[in-house]
């Protein structure tokens, strides 16, 4: 019997809504820049990207800028009436490019806040070069007439750290601080701490408890997950009785609404996993035929899972491949 959390999710009309696209690889990548997908064939992609939905896309990557036709490809984009959002460093913002994208909208850019707001027992955010270098880029985007959003890489379940970038965001009258959630391969689903049992779930769970503490018209949400209020008569360990606001569980979206495609024009369920769903080089870059067939993506649609359920539940299936490959 299927719990109240795997039937949350009863429809069947699984499309795209957000693809977060890394164009460049990190600098900790073995990948090459020669191995990167061509303008071409990111044309080819994004062809095949509006005959399966108009998603929202997030374009992200290290040294992303460097790319000399990342502006065709976003104005490719949003002439077939895509979404484009370029995730940048705060270095990375000039006038120059601020007026080259103008035509594009407000809420083109995402500041990367990474490394750049450290908590300062002084001045509450450390002084250093980094940071002015954010209030630059913050500066030039408000001058230009942009919306401010912000972007941020969670790789530790560290709260306080993800409060501190959160509390600047809002301190800039941000619109919006969007998480990618990439944890740490040495971060544990579930680990135990002064005695006390903490998983990522927990920590996830944690963010959206924040969210009432933002005015309503600033966003604060993990790209890949949704929160939905705790079905009422749910069993629970916790008394939610005296709470002045709805608890809230979150759901993967992974392979339901949301999917990464690497620099290689490789598909996954989300960033955090490295298990490939397929390779769209080797289908004619259509990804329909990747989102309809691939069996990671189907297996995660069939029932609703929480990031842990669905990253315990991605180990397990690596784990028994292993006697096959080894036999083989």
């Amino acid at each position: 019997m299927q719990s109240k959390f795997d039937m949350m999710e009863t429809h069947c009309d699984f499309r795209p809504r957000m693809i977060v696209w890394q164009l460049i690889a990190d600098k900790t990548s073995d990948n090459h820049i020669e191995n990167s997908l061509t303008r071409h064939e990111c044309i080819r992609i994004i062809d095949n990207l509006v005959k399966v939905a108009k998603p929202i896309v997030v374009l992200t990557g290290d040294s992303l800028i460097t790319r000399p036709d990342l502006y065709e490809i976003v104005g490719y984009g949003n002439a077939l009436g895509l979404k484009m959002i370029i995730e940048l460093l705060p270095e990375q913002i000039t006038d120059a490019l601020l007026e080259q994208y103008k035509a594009f909208g407000a809420r083109t850019f995402r500041l990367v806040l990474n490394n750049h707001v450290i908590e300062d027992s002084e001045t509450r955010f450390r002084q250093s070069e980094e940071f002015h270098s954010l209030m630059c880029a913050v500066n030039r985007l408000k001058s230009k007439d942009y919306e401010l959003h912000f972007s941020y890489l969670v790789s530790e379940p560290d709260l306080r750290r993800l409060s501190y970038n959160l509390d600047f965001a809002f301190r800039m009258s941000g619109h919006g601080l969007y998480c990618h959630l990439r944890f740490n391969r040495n971060v544990r689903e579930v680990s135990l701490f002064d005695d006390q049992v903490m998983s990522l779930d927990e920590f996830i769970s944690k963010i959206s408890d924040i969210k009432f503490l933002l005015p309503s018209d600033m966003y604060l949400s993990p790209q890949c997950v949704k929160y939905k209020p705790y079905p009422e008569g749910g069993s629970s360990d916790f008394d939610f009785s005296d709470m002045k606001h709805p608890n809230w569980i979150h759901q993967c979206l992974a392979g339901k609404t949301f999917a990464f495609i690497n620099e290689t024009g490789k598909v996954f369920a989300c960033r955090g996993m490295c298990k490939e769903c397929g390779d769209l080089r080797e289908v004619n870059y259509d990804f329909k035929t990747i989102w309809k067939n691939s069996q990671i993506l189907k297996l995660l649609r069939e029932n609703s899972r929480s990031c842990v359920q669905t990253r315990i539940l991605m180990k397990q299936k690596r784990e028994a491949q292993i006697p096959q490959i080894q036999a083989t």
